[in-house]
């Protein structure tokens, strides 16, 4: 069952965590797959313009994921935090959210 808490603002470190997160778990995977392609000949990986293929894309693709979680989440961050904080101005956020404590309750059932 989920709980409400209600909060004047969110900190930008902890906008930022959950946003990284995010993208981290999709875009770093997703990478990974695109380098074992490239290992296998496609030319799914590129750097500078050039294809990497091979051994070179396979290292070179869970790096580039990396990169990419790191600016998708910084130009993600920044209008979400400044829209998030002059909506702080007017209103409080709610937050629904599940407990640490009520999941492990599930779990040992």
């Amino acid at each position: 069952m989920s709980e409400t808490l209600k909060i004047q603002r969110l900190r930008g470190g902890t906008l930022f965590k959950i946003i990284f997160i995010g993208n981290s778990l999709f875009f770093i995977p997703f990478s990974v797959l695109m380098g074992i392609f490239s290992f296998f000949g496609a030319e799914t990986v590129k750097w500078n313009g050039q294809p990497l293929i091979g051994f070179a894309g396979l290292v070179a693709s869970p790096f580039i994921g990396v990169f990419v979680t790191l600016l998708f989440s910084a130009f993600n961050w920044v209008p979400i935090f400044i829209g998030l904080w002059l909506y702080s101005k007017f209103k409080p956020i709610q937050l629904e959210y599940i407990s640490v404590s009520e999941i492990e309750t599930t779990k040992e059932l």
